[in-house]
């Protein structure tokens, strides 16, 4: 996009205004030796697994359950799922503890770990068993059993299984139980929508033919702020998923949008055009203490928290066009980010606190972008299509965002380094997503 200042910006295409808008060669030769570190990955068997018929004609409930962990263990990038019709011995109806005979022969195929689950319906429940074996040693890892509704919980215990063994190997939270909300164009409205992170059982979530934007969890997963039309003005509201209950926390004339929480869930930064220009402010979770963070009568949205809650990442035109500035929580340490290209934003700080991730402008295409949080050691992550709206999951090892690259604006998510993107909206037009703690 051409750099003009003070031009407004239609966002998702509606009538939203939001404006962001050498020296001589060195002599010397440097000679710098790039090792790049391989992650391997863990080879995993999964066994057992019994077929357990649905109600439904021709479904079984055990190979849903199969495939739902082996797809959310491959997903982590943390294990390679192992097809077990390659495997010398045959471990598909294997049980658990009779994984002893086959650990030697396992461990002669370098599979480092076997999981043995069954699944088993209990009156109206069902339950869901699994047991990870470390094929070396023998020793058990994992050793769970789930249990949930009959008709509905399968894959909602599978994930349970796969973020337990995800636990018990990196001692960090798995992602398998999170959610992804989003937005979707339907009919001339801009609906929030909610899906498993897989893409799975999507939710409608407001329904009030307007238009509705920029949903964000709170830390806790159990608040989702968003910016809505529904009243004429672009309003912030507060959705409790506990509750049902949709609060207004923001209503001042004009703009309220691109909310953003602290990590600790007490505060929220969103943009406000109350002052003349747009700009950055602070406030409570339940709407008071209301502060400027910036000024001045440029354009500043799209903020987002480090980690540790002292820092604030936006987007700005102060300059001239659309680039990345961070400040200090107090209101000071103002710099510019970025410096590359002439029109880049929604940046988004990783969970980590070593990356943000970021939309440029390259070669008339956005991209996913990702930087240092100085901002040195820039790095695309996209090339097909136009790609957008990046999201972390909690752990950083993955972003969702929206891309063009199948025609339509679809969400997608990919592991950190822009490798095994995966598409998960098939409706068209979905966009602008946020990943759930």
């Amino acid at each position: 996009m051409r750099r003009v200042r003070g031009r407004a910006l239609r966002a998702a295409g509606v009538g939203l205004l939001v404006l962001l808008g050498g020296g001589a060669a060195q002599a010397q030769r440097y000679e710098v030796e790039i090792q790049k570190e391989v992650f391997q990955r863990i080879p995993l068997a999964v066994a057992g697994f019994a077929p357990l018929p649905d109600t439904n004609p021709g479904a079984d409930l055990a190979t849903v359950a199969r495939s739902v962990l082996a797809a959310d263990l491959d997903f982590t990038g943390l294990f390679e799922v192992i097809d077990p019709t390659f495997l010398p011995v045959d471990i598909r109806q294997l049980k658990p503890g009779d994984q002893a005979g086959v650990l030697p022969t396992l461990a002669l195929f370098k599979v480092q770990g076997l999981l043995v689950g069954s699944l088993e319906r209990r009156g109206t429940e069902l339950a869901l068993e699994g047991h990870v074996y470390d094929v070396e040693r023998g020793t058990a890892i994992v050793a769970r059993r789930y249990l949930g509704d009959a008709t509905t919980a399968v894959r909602q215990i599978a994930h349970r299984l796969a973020d337990e063994i995800v636990f018990r190997y990196t001692g960090e939270r798995g992602v398998a139980q999170t959610r992804i909300a989003y937005v979707g164009a339907r009919n001339g409205a801009r609906e929030l929508y909610v899906m498993d992170y897989d893409g799975h059982n999507p939710v409608l979530l407001t329904g009030n033919r307007s238009i509705n934007l920029s949903p964000r969890w709170s830390p806790d997963g159990r608040l989702l702020a968003y910016t809505s039309y529904r009243d004429g003005n672009p309003d912030l509201f507060v959705l409790n998923f506990q509750t049902g209950g949709r609060t207004k926390l923001s209503a001042v004339p004009g703009l309220n949008i691109s909310p953003a929480w602290s990590p600790d869930g007490e505060w929220v930064a969103l943009s406000l055009s109350k002052d003349g220009g747009t700009n950055i402010y602070l406030m409570r979770k339940d709407g008071s203490g209301l502060r400027a963070l910036t000024t001045g009568s440029g354009i500043s949205v799209s903020p987002t928290f480090s980690p540790n809650g002292r820092q604030v990442a936006f987007t700005s035109d102060r300059g001239g066009s659309p680039q990345i500035y961070a400040i200090d929580l107090e209101g000071t340490n103002l710099r510019r980010l970025t410096f590359q290209g002439d029109y880049n934003s929604s940046p988004r700080w990783s969970p980590r606190g070593d990356k943000i991730a970021f939309v440029s402008n390259l070669s008339g295409r956005f991209q996913i972008t990702l930087m240092n949080p100085d901002g040195s050691e820039v790095q695309t992550l996209t090339s097909e299509g136009r790609n957008e709206d990046p999201a972390w999951s909690r752990d950083g090892r993955h972003l969702a965002f929206s891309s063009t690259r199948t025609g339509r604006r679809e969400i997608f998510v990919m592991r950190a380094d822009g490798s095994a993107p995966r598409q998960l909206t098939r409706t068209g037009d979905n966009f602008a997503p946020d990943w759930s703690p």
